[in-house]
């Protein structure tokens, strides 16, 4: 930060975002930094000479009564003209803040400011890469920075102040390297936020700086210098003594007397002949240290303990949460490895090409972004960056492809992070993954002196059917078939006829990836009409979306009438899949040489992308390979689906029906032992399902632990009787029942709310009415779908400081999911957890039970229903002291047969007590109080 400079950090306070000409100014504040200190601050509130919109009110605190005696704009806008004179302009978001207040200033008669201007949020975003969310009040709450009153205007900007010091102070440890690279990056960013960067890297580049002992620099990128090393694990005995384990846990955790004995029955089942162990543990019962401890005495014998949870979300709670937790109670030092797909991970091979491109705007602020991180992270995994794929095509360019795509010349082979992973993952004691990567990787995984430990075992069936799941996109296929051959062969541009002019590819080799994509292009689509025609009913209008079961007799009769066709394709693809690779090498090493011009370079990321994205379409070809047909429909099923959208696509699928006949061959015998264990699995109501889904024989004996809570002091259950019926029900006014409900509930109940939904359509419908009503102007909402993705809404909903947030989510939230103490106060589930009973899978595995003599109903769809309902439950209270409101807006439980089983699944102790929705209110402060009263 210059010396000479002086920053003028602004904040407006207006009666409406849009810069239209109709919106007024209510609050001006500005916060005054030379050489990295707050040198002086000006605030005032302005009378718009309008009314103050009530939600605006909300948010700012500021009413029609506050601005009465101010002056107007007009009185004020010379002071403020003259005091921005000279400086430079900052504000967190600057495109709104300096457009709007240049708007004022014209309306008034002043000229615009012609001002230098910085935007922090921007400089936030590339300065610390993985934060959850760039608010403001997020920014300072991370940073620990004093901000007492967000969306006020004088905190606002004294905030911002304060967050740009500190940003400049983190810009000035980069390297210079680094910075040079931000500083030629930086052109595109908003106004001259670059000059952050610039300023600093002419500061250092004149000092001779080396690089600190833990970083490095390779090929111009500055990295995390790679640690490869194995804590000494000694072969200690485990602690079977009460008393020894209460020395071990002095001043880390309580010693809990049913813990404990977990822990030990875990440890006797290790050490025995025996393969197979299911426990029951509940909520709060300690489970996963209980596995956890028994299971690192195994590592000191020799054997890798691989643990598998539900979700990519629960992995990282595990990691960063209960192993952290385990090293300080051990005497002896562990490792752990968390593998994830190879997606996850940046291929830095792949991001170095990715940067000698001209990139929009938006893509070459995110590759500042990964550049510092870059430098930050030990794992290169994308999950901490919070962004979803979808959010930039460069993504799916610069993700991994799997070590064996990597090229071994490339000065980035030896730092790889998946080459890293994967050897750190054979050396490692325990190994973390989640359901779908196991039952996709068990060779990979298993061993004969590896021990699985399968967390939340009860979703394993659901994601192992899930992860088996193949689908095939014949006009997919067509369309990237088209979009390859249109790259390759165009006269309007670059294409590949001026790669075999420039001697980059052989005129042969050219005419024989032609054919090979030709025979793709056509043959697909042939048999896609030919599909049509033989499994789809002519009369079937798409008034729905449409899928059909396909009957093996009659697939194998038309995979015979079009072997040669299937064939073809088959033969193409696998020649596809070697010319990539012979053209990817050369491509590589020319690259590298730089003998390739940046139009080469371009035409040729497009079309491996292209390609790329065509041959991960063809991967699951060989479902019409008559030789494993057969065992494919013994244990799967196949079925077409198209939906009703015009131009719609036609896929086909294949999937598991059900996992039992299938884990214990696939999954469990391939480890010496494996325990399974979760909440809900000993429920008398389902355990015959629990035992058939987990493929346990009958006897199989479940180990129950009792819950340490007291529920009939710690929750309150409440059932909205007049609720409606969602089967009766349009779903337009069942939503604007759901809004109704939940916008009452929480405006009356101030709490941290989490919302428990079905489907993700439902909660975008809900989220819609919710924004209609004003409320998500003055109330924290965070939307599953729309606020982002599980992880990222999750730290937002804990960041929240007021803890009033309410978050509606589905999927991931309803289960493994740790909100403690005052992180969650409020739960409401929005209608019971069925399953949707239309689905095609769903119908096969009913009618499969039906020719069994079972009721489908009762043996699958109530009992999954049963133990999800439980699971949402379950986040409500995690700690002995705990409290917390549970709210179901479901008549059902009360109205039909089956309601009972419901009711009776609860824990011991919750009573689910019947009131009409606008009483809930009432009933729920009282609880509150009375929580609070006895606190």
């Amino acid at each position: 930060m210059s010396a000479q400079k002086t920053y003028a950090v602004v904040d407006l306070e207006t009666t409406g975002t849009a810069i239209n000409g109709n919106n007024r100014i209510i609050q001006f504040s500005c916060a005054f930094i030379q050489k990295q200190h707050i040198v002086n601050e000006f605030s005032t509130l302005i009378d718009p000479k309008q009314p103050i919109p009530p939600e605006i009110s909300q948010l700012t605190n500021i009413s029609d009564k506050d601005v009465r005696k101010a002056p107007s704009f007009e009185e004020m806008a010379g002071t403020i003209y003259s005091l921005l004179q000279n400086t430079i302009f900052v504000a967190h978001n600057i495109a709104f803040d300096y457009n709007f207040l240049n708007s004022e200033l014209v309306r008034v008669g002043y000229p615009e400011l012609d001002l230098k201007g910085i935007d922090t949020v921007q400089l936030a975003q590339i300065v610390m890469p993985t934060l959850p969310s760039y608010r403001l009040s997020d920014v300072s709450h991370v940073l620990s920075l004093t901000h007492e009153h967000p969306h006020n205007a004088a905190s606002d900007a004294q905030t911002t102040a304060t967050l740009f010091i500190k940003l400049q102070e983190k810009i000035a440890t980069f390297p210079v390297t680094l910075l040079e690279q931000l500083v030629s990056m930086g052109r595109q960013l908003e106004l001259d936020t670059v000059d952050c960067f610039t300023d600093i890297y002419k500061k250092k580049k004149e000092q001779e700086t080396k690089l600190p002992a833990d970083l490095m620099s390779v090929d111009g990128i500055i990295l995390q210098r790679p640690i490869f090393s194995k804590d000494i694990l000694a072969p200690l005995d485990y602690p079977q003594r009460l008393a020894d384990k209460e020395k071990l846990f002095a001043d880390v955790i309580d010693v809990r007397p049913q813990q404990v004995a977990m822990m030990d029955e875990i440890y006797e089942f290790f050490s025995s002949s025996e393969s197979v162990l299911v426990v029951d543990s509940p909520t709060g019962s300690g489970k996963t240290l209980a596995y956890l401890f028994p299971a690192a005495y195994q590592t000191g014998q020799g054997k890798q303990v691989v643990i598998s949870t539900a979700t990519n979300l629960l992995q990282v709670q595990l990691q960063e949460n209960s192993f952290a937790m385990l090293k300080k109670l051990l005497p002896f030092g562990c490792s752990l490895v968390s593998v994830k797909g190879n997606y996850h991970f940046i291929d830095l091979d792949r991001f170095a090409r990715s940067l000698k491109r001209v990139q929009n705007a938006h893509t070459n602020l995110l590759q500042m972004r990964i550049m510092v991180w870059l430098m930050e992270t030990k794992t290169g995994d994308f999950d901490e960056l919070h962004l979803t794929k979808m959010q930039d095509p460069l993504f799916a360019e610069i993700s991994h492809h799997g070590v064996e795509e990597l090229d071994q010349d490339s000065p980035f082979y030896a730092v790889d992070f998946l080459r890293r992973k994967k050897k750190a993952e054979k050396n490692a004691d325990f190994v973390l993954t989640n359901h779908a990567y196991l039952s996709n990787h068990v060779d990979e995984l298993g061993g004969t002196d590896t021990i699985l430990i399968v967390d939340e075992a009860q979703h394993l069936p659901q994601m192992t059917v899930k992860s088996n799941r193949r689908i095939l996109d014949f006009d997919e296929i067509k369309i990237l078939a088209d979009s390859v051959l249109v790259k390759i062969r165009s006269h309007e541009s670059y294409s590949f006829f001026d790669l075999v002019d420039a001697g980059f590819i052989m005129d042969s080799e050219f005419k024989n990836l032609l054919q090979i994509v030709r025979v793709i292009d056509s043959r697909v689509p042939q048999l896609k009409a030919d599909l049509t025609q033989v499994f789809i009913p002519s009369k079937i209008s798409f008034e729905h979306y449409y899928e059909q079961l396909v009957r093996p007799a009659k697939l194998r009769g038309f995979i015979k009438a079009h072997l040669a066709e299937f064939t073809a394709v088959g033969n193409a693809y696998q020649k596809l899949i070697k010319s990539n690779r012979q053209l990817y090498k050369r491509y590589v090493t020319q690259s590298s040489s730089l003998h390739l011009s940046s139009i080469q370079t371009k035409l040729l990321d497009d079309y491996f992308t292209l390609t790329g994205s065509l041959l991960n379409e063809l991967k699951n070809w060989q479902l019409f390979d008559l030789s494993q047909l057969e065992d494919l429909f013994e244990k799967q099923v196949i079925w077409l689906s198209k939906s009703n959208v015009t131009g719609a696509h036609l896929r086909v699928n294949a999937g598991l029906m059900e996992t039992q006949d299938f884990l214990k061959e696939h999954v469990y015998d391939h480890f010496q032992h494996t325990l399974l264990t979760g909440a809900e699995l000993s429920l008398n109501q389902i355990q015959d399902f629990i035992r058939k889904s987990l493929d346990l024989p009958p006897q199989t004996k479940i180990s129950e632990y009792s819950s340490v809570f007291d529920y009939q002091k710690q929750t309150r259950a409440v059932l909205a009787y007049d609720a409606p019926d969602v089967g009766m029900i349009d779903h337009q006014k069942y939503c604007q029942y759901l809004a109704g409900a939940i916008s009452l509930i929480c405006t009356e109940v101030p709490r941290q709310t989490l919302v428990l939904f079905n489907s993700l359509q439902t909660i975008a419908d809900v989220y819609q009415l919710l924004q209609e009503s004003g409320l998500t102007m003055h109330k924290n909402i965070l939307a599953q779908g729309i606020s982002g993705g599980v992880e990222k809404i999750k730290k937002r909903f804990l960041m929240d400081h007021q803890h009033q947030a309410v978050l509606l989510g589905t999927g991931s939230f309803w289960e493994g999911i740790d909100l403690p103490s005052d992180n969650l106060e409020l739960l409401i589930v929005t209608r019971l957890p069925f399953q949707p009973v239309g689905s095609v899978l769903n119908q096969a595995r009913y009618h499969r039970a039906e020719n069994k003599g079972e009721n489908p109903f009762s043996t699958i769809a109530l009992p999954e229903a049963v133990v999800k309902l439980n699971q949402g439950f379950g986040r409500l209270i995690r700690t002995p002291t705990d409290f917390g409101a549970f709210v179901l807006l479901d008549p059902r439980v009360n109205t039909k047969k089956y309601g009972s089983v419901f009711v009776d699944s609860f824990p011991a102790g919750v009573k689910l007590s019947q009131t009409a929705t606008n009483e809930i209110p009432a009933t729920l402060q009282d609880f509150f109080k009375n929580c609070e009263l006895n606190l």
